[in-house]
């Protein structure tokens, strides 16, 4: 990890951190998926290439990057993901990896393991196969992926467990907490807010818990009570999108998060500067204070 007095002395609006949605081409549906919309040949066919992910990522990197996380979709799906990869890794950057784990074999685990990873966290939605799958549709996603969290441990790979709560699930929810505890070092995750999907379905919303159902839950374990009464909390800190950390999806647009995609910026037309402290800065985000949006003036503009 890069030590804090270092980070501290940072300036103000510095990428420091990037999550890169390298495809949305997946090999399972999960029914509460955002970007399954666009899992088909023709939205794939848009994708950015090798060579445009490179080029930006050489501008990322040259501008200052320090951490870079690749999400999906699922990442492995492309063939040249490790291309990717140990090129990001190589170049010194601290890579966080999201994926479903389904697609990790033996061999991956031994090409994740030559060059470290930061971390990998892998989405476990159920401790048995029959939850899991009716969440993934996938047939035999559930064992590939228990196999993938072994293949992970084994070559002690960092890895964090992590699932969303839905109807479905929310009986094995805390199994599954208890399950990543068993692991040893392995940290433990729950996602609760559910997204439209990238074309506006709110088919994904059909299996969200409601708010006394969500409270029932944390309820029920100490870590997830905790967390959520400091989510309630009046004195959190202000949304800092587009400050620090930024998001870049599967055709080259720079948003503020990857919850944000109401404007965007077009990478592969443009440069990373320009879009980072020019436009960037002049995106509209509902969570940030009057206070913050006072720091991200359209008129700061370092090209």
């Amino acid at each position: 990890m890069v030590p804090q007095v270092k980070l501290s002395r940072l300036p103000e609006r510095f990428p420091l951190a990037c999550q890169w949605e390298l495809t949305c081409r997946c090999n399972l549906r999960c029914v509460m998926c955002y970007t399954d919309c666009r899992n088909n040949p023709d939205s794939v066919r848009r994708e950015l290439t090798t060579a445009e992910i490179v080029r930006i990522l050489d501008q990322l990197i040259e501008a200052g990057l320090l951490e870079l996380c690749l999400t999906g979709g699922e990442p492995l799906a492309r063939a040249d993901f490790f291309e990717i990869y140990e090129y990001a890794v190589s170049r010194g950057l601290l890579v966080t990896l999201f994926t479903n784990g389904t697609l990790i074999t033996e061999s991956v685990a031994d090409r994740l393991a030559a060059l470290p990873p930061h971390r990998v966290e892998i989405s476990l939605h159920g401790t048995t196969a029959g939850t899991f799958e009716q969440i993934t549709q996938g047939n035999g996603s559930h064992a590939r992926c228990m196999d993938a969290i072994r293949l992970l441990l084994a070559r002690r790979i960092p890895l964090l467990v992590k699932t969303t709560a839905l109807t479905l699930n929310r009986d094995e929810i805390l199994a599954v907490k208890a399950y990543a505890a068993s692991l040893g070092p392995v940290a433990f995750r729950l996602g609760e807010d559910l997204r439209p999907e990238l074309d506006g379905g709110a088919g994904p919303f059909r299996y969200a818990l409601s708010r006394q159902e969500l409270d029932e839950l944390h309820r029920q374990d100490q870590d997830l009570w905790s967390e959520a009464c400091r989510k309630s909390g009046t004195d959190l800190p202000p949304c800092n999108s587009g400050m620090r950390r930024f998001h870049i999806d599967a055709y080259g647009g720079m948003q503020l998060c990857s919850g944000n995609r109401r404007q965007s910026y077009d990478l592969r037309h443009g440069s990373f500067r320009e879009g980072f402290y020019g436009a960037l800065p002049g995106f509209a985000c509902e969570w940030k204070t009057s206070a913050a949006t006072a720091l991200v003036q359209p008129e700061t503009h370092h090209v």
